[in-house]
């Protein structure tokens, strides 16, 4: 036990000298402190938690793997191969983790009884969805920064799993309305929002405030994330009757 609090404290110290080196403007030592913290955070579940053969602990390795990239960054600016293989690869990682843990949740959910039950509301947050990737796909289009076909085809995707993780945990959330399933909504928000901030900061403006609001909601998305791994959904299904009630009135 003392051994995963002192693992866990030292996670959470290098994730608060990276939001401080974002803070302080000091983006070169940040860079190489981030690709540290997601390693980390696999090595304490693998180390501490049972399931590791679950989606989520796959979905950790396969963005820490993503993360890891970020040490050869810089090598990008001098080999045009290096910058495609890093964002093409880098992209094609972190839709992959957010997919894997998209099956997590989906695993323990009736698919068919949720939707027979929530109809309406999966129909106008699918409407949601579309509109949302297609205007946050138009900002990173019209910026010009991207090159190619291919290039528009990752950033759909990739903003398409995001919505889609959002729109599962937040169905996840109300047809359970357990503590699990709220964790696993507050991350997935918190992902949403430094996403948004992100495509703020790299195809709007590179103001430093964004790139600091951006991390630290990262920061906080794995936070609720890590700690919904330490919870099931029994631990408060009291309050599922009461919240299909409402939401069938």
């Amino acid at each position: 036990m003392q051994k995963r609090r002192i693992l866990l404290g030292f996670i959470i110290v290098l994730a608060i000298v990276y939001i401080g080196l974002q803070i302080f403007k000091l983006q070169e030592i940040a860079d190489y402190v981030r690709p540290i913290i997601m390693p980390l955070l696999v090595l304490s579940y693998f180390l501490f938690k049972k399931d590791r053969s679950s989606y989520f602990f796959y979905f950790l390795v396969f963005y820490s793997i993503a993360e890891l990239s970020g040490f050869f960054y810089y090598l990008a600016q001098y080999s045009y191969f290096m910058n495609d293989l890093l964002y093409y690869g880098g992209n094609i990682l972190y839709i992959t983790a957010y997919v894997l843990l998209i099956l997590e949740i989906f695993k323990s959910m009736n698919i068919k009884k949720i939707f027979n039950r929530f109809k309406t509301y999966i129909l106008i947050l699918a409407a949601l969805d579309i509109y949302s990737i297609i205007l946050v796909s138009d900002i990173a289009v019209k910026s010009d920064l991207l090159n190619e076909g291919f290039d528009y085809l990752i950033e759909i995707v990739y903003n398409t799993t995001i919505m889609l993780l959002l729109t599962i945990t937040l169905i996840n959330y109300i047809s359970r309305h357990t503590k699990k399933a709220m964790n696993l909504l507050i991350g997935a928000l918190c992902i949403v929002f430094s996403e948004v901030m992100q495509v703020a900061y790299f195809y709007v403006s590179e103001q430093n405030a964004l790139s600091v609001a951006y991390s630290a909601l990262l920061v906080l998305a794995f936070l609720f994330f890590y700690i919904q791994s330490g919870l099931s959904y029994s631990d408060s299904e009291t309050y599922e009757t009461e919240t299909v009630e409402k939401l069938e009135v």
